[in-house]
């Protein structure tokens, strides 16, 4: 009933303007929509660099301008290596990382695949020898042979000791071969682990042993270039991680205006409902007059905010008893509730600058001879008013009365419109 099936948009383009037709702050409205739309672009923005940074989140921001000023420091201590072309500190830097960290590293990793070595070498022979060798049938027969009475229970006494072993065998089983894929899995970290600690060190052996001057010149410069590279790839983390951070302290400020804004249109909404001299309080009124007078039912016009703050706007038929029926779901009782509901804001704005004129169309459209005769009368409460209610309706849709007492005065119809001539068409000239 308040919004046009032909023009659907967002609540944001035509709630504002209802809420201030019917007399509540429309700025709060207006307001909570804009701030909701800012909100979810900064959401966005910063999901987006979530995303760039590849999961990581502001709280690394110490971690990277740690990594970052070590890289720097690595980094002029190379260009220094370089411009006096003196590699001596270099090469004492490769000794002590090739012994302190390399090979102390190779060495560590050596034993360890030892260990699961040995670990899944005793797993696969546990494996292979989980086997029951005892035969019942071979005991109760040598059983019978010694003439030992309940050879039978014997037999089923050990057949259900091997069926309870077999099920914790399984159970064991399971055990090791879960327990093997997991030292597989870590034999292959292991390894790749190595590989890359030996190739690294036959590096810094080749550089060691090196006497070629120009040779350590150039891998210490291009040591210096995957330096830079990772400075730069740092500083726009870092960068990336100062915006992250920004964004979140502006999206804590906007949700919270989105709260006190929320707070305000509920208050608000609060007031105008509970004031009876407010002008949605008038709306109310008249439009429940209109339908009552029209239908012999009353209507009530109600206004609430959602969950999210969003205003939400209701009119229903009431029955007798005061609740809400589904009449008002109908073609023709809808169409009453939207003419009931234009005069009546035109009736509350009547002492202010604002329209002074409706247009509807086929307004007996539907309506039985009585209730037209009664929507009639109202818009001629309102035309005495000083409003101007405009109607357009075909000759059928007219309620029945005697020949010497027509429907409407002379001065009544602006034009009558018909198929008989240019002169019945609306601005008296040929189609083209």
């Amino acid at each position: 009933m308040f919004q046009l099936g032909v023009a659907v948009g967002r609540h944001a383009y035509w709630k504002p303007f209802l809420a201030h037709l019917l007399g509540f702050d429309s700025q709060l409205v207006k307001g909570h929509y804009e701030k909701e739309v800012e909100l979810a672009r900064k959401e966005e923005t910063a999901q987006v660099i979530r995303n760039e940074l590849g999961g990581s989140s502001v709280e690394d921001i110490s971690k990277i301008d740690g990594l970052l000023l070590l890289k720097v420091n690595d980094a002029e201590k190379k260009k220094k290596l370089l411009d006096a072309f003196d590699f001596r500190a270099q090469d004492k830097d490769k000794t002590k990382e090739l012994v302190d960290g390399i090979d102390q590293r190779i060495s560590w990793l050596n034993n360890r695949r030892y260990s699961l070595n040995q670990n899944k070498k005793k797993i696969e022979t546990s494996l292979g020898d989980d086997q029951i060798l005892f035969n019942p049938d071979e005991a109760q027969r040598l059983f019978l042979e010694a003439g030992v009475f309940f050879a039978g229970q014997i037999k089923k006494d050990f057949q259900q000791l091997i069926s309870f072993n077999r099920a914790l065998s399984e159970e064991r089983r399971q055990y090791l071969l879960e327990e093997r894929d997991e030292i597989d899995a870590e034999l292959k970290e292991v390894n790749a682990e190595l590989t890359l600690l030996g190739r690294k060190r036959s590096e810094m052996l080749s550089f060691l042993s090196s006497t070629d001057v120009f040779a350590k010149y150039k891998l210490v410069a291009d040591e210096l270039v995957t330096l830079r590279a990772d400075i730069t790839s740092f500083e726009r983390q870092r960068a990336s991680m100062h915006r992250l951070q920004t964004l979140r302290a502006e999206i804590r400020a906007l949700t919270e205006e989105c709260g006190h804004l929320q707070s305000a249109i509920e208050a608000d909404v609060e007031r105008q409902n509970s004031d009876k001299g407010s002008r949605f309080s008038a709306i109310r009124v008249y439009f429940s007059e209109v339908v009552e007078d029209v239908i012999d039912h009353k209507a009530l016009l109600s206004v609430s905010p959602n969950r999210e703050g969003h205003l939400e706007f209701k009119a229903e038929i009431l029955d007798e008893a005061g609740n809400a029926t589904s009449a008002d779901m109908g073609h023709t009782y809808r169409k009453l509730l939207c003419i009931a509901f234009d005069l009546a804001v035109l009736r509350a704005h009547l002492g202010e600058k604002f329209p002074r004129f409706v247009y509807h169309d086929g307004v007996f459209e539907s309506l039985d001879n009585r209730k037209k005769e009664n929507l009639l009368a109202v818009i001629r409460q309102y035309a005495d008013l000083g409003l101007q209610p405009i109607i357009t309706l075909i000759d059928s849709d007219l309620p029945p009365r005697a020949l010497d007492d027509p429907v409407f005065a002379p001065e009544e119809i602006v034009v009558t419109l018909h198929d008989e001539g240019d002169q019945g068409r609306l601005f008296k000239m040929p189609s083209w």
